[in-house]
């Protein structure tokens, strides 16, 4: 145990994080509930699961068959009937096979009833390249970002990860979590306090006064690699943590890049009608044009093979030379 600003806290690895929101809220709330693929005695692809099947047994950790639309869909009515229940689809890529009952019905459903009935549905899902190939590597955060009545929070740390979990569990939903498989084996400090983080609130992981980086997910840790890079030649990068993105906290954004006079959006989805093209439209809105450059992955699937993947996705060198060319260096 340690104390961070007098707080004191733990260190847990980012899959125990949903371990444990999941397990205070499940023994606060008998209504909520887990669904989905290999949840149950085998304790989640990524263990992010691991002993809930054990203390709750199979009526409320319940493994589903290989049917990502009638899962989520048994999750929506069980939402809207009253439970509160956490659908893993294991790769974001299936998703899209959900998208009917969670775009058309849970998120509409509060519009279409007047608020008289709502779908407090948490959808956790897991994006990301891991030598997992073109179906199982996608990052479509952008998609979901467009649906009027969907929250969507992606955290980057331990603390994040159990904070937002308890936040999106208590949500009146839907809510799609995303995670990425990168990160479930990553450490953190994570306060022994019960915590809620509120959705539609970004976080400065480092102070900077040259560049803003905007950045969500794995992404964070990639930009924070960068601007340790960039220290040693001179520049100053502030890293702005995303954390939401529906709602997005374009505020923060704003206040940095009023210091900074600079913007980088980094994701590792594609940057077409991305993540980053939104976060800086709306930047433009509230305080006009400011240089821009935007990173994402190459305009290709992901490949399995190791050389490949890695020349798709952003790193850090690929951060550091974006932010030369926009600052002119």
């Amino acid at each position: 145990m340690s104390a961070d600003h007098g707080v004191a806290s733990t260190k847990i690895y980012f899959r125990e994080a949903n371990v444990r929101a999941l397990r205070e809220e499940m023994r606060q709330n008998p209504r909520v509930l887990i669904l989905g693929q290999d949840v149950g005695a085998f304790g989640g692809s990524y263990r992010e699961f691991d002993g809930l099947y054990r203390e709750f047994g199979a009526a409320r950790v319940r493994d589903t068959p290989v049917a990502e639309a009638a899962s989520i869909g048994i999750g929506v009515g069980a939402a809207a009937s009253g439970f509160r229940p956490l659908v893993c689809i294991t790769y974001m890529d299936f998703l899209m096979l959900g998208f009917d009952p969670l775009i058309n019905y849970a998120a509409k459903l509060r519009y279409k009833t007047g608020g008289l009935l709502t779908a407090p549905v948490v959808v956790k899902t897991t994006a990301g390249a891991f030598g997992q190939g073109v179906a199982h590597s996608q990052c479509l955060e952008a998609w979901l970002m467009s649906v009027p009545g969907l929250k969507v929070v992606a955290p980057s740390t331990p603390a994040d990860a159990y904070g937002l979990m308890k936040t999106a569990l208590r949500s009146d939903g839907p809510v799609v979590y995303i995670d990425h498989k990168r990160l479930f084996p990553i450490p953190g400090e994570v306060p022994d306090a019960e915590t809620f983080i509120p959705f539609g609130q970004a976080v400065v992981r480092k102070p900077g006064s040259d560049v803003t980086v905007a950045t969500h997910g794995f992404m964070v840790r990639i930009a924070l690699e960068a601007a340790l890079i960039l220290e040693g030649e001179g520049v100053s990068a502030e890293v702005i943590d995303l954390r939401s993105l529906a709602p997005l906290d374009i505020n923060t954004v704003a206040q940095s890049v009023s210091k900074t006079g600079a913007l980088v959006t980094l994701e590792e989805g594609q940057t077409t009608c991305g993540v980053g093209a939104e976060v800086a439209a709306r930047l433009y809105e509230c305080m006009g044009m400011r240089p821009w450059a935007r990173i994402g992955a190459l305009p290709a699937p992901v490949s399995s093979n190791p050389v490949l993947e890695a020349a798709t996705i952003p790193d850090a060198a690929r951060v550091v030379t974006a932010i030369h060319l926009l600052l002119g260096q």
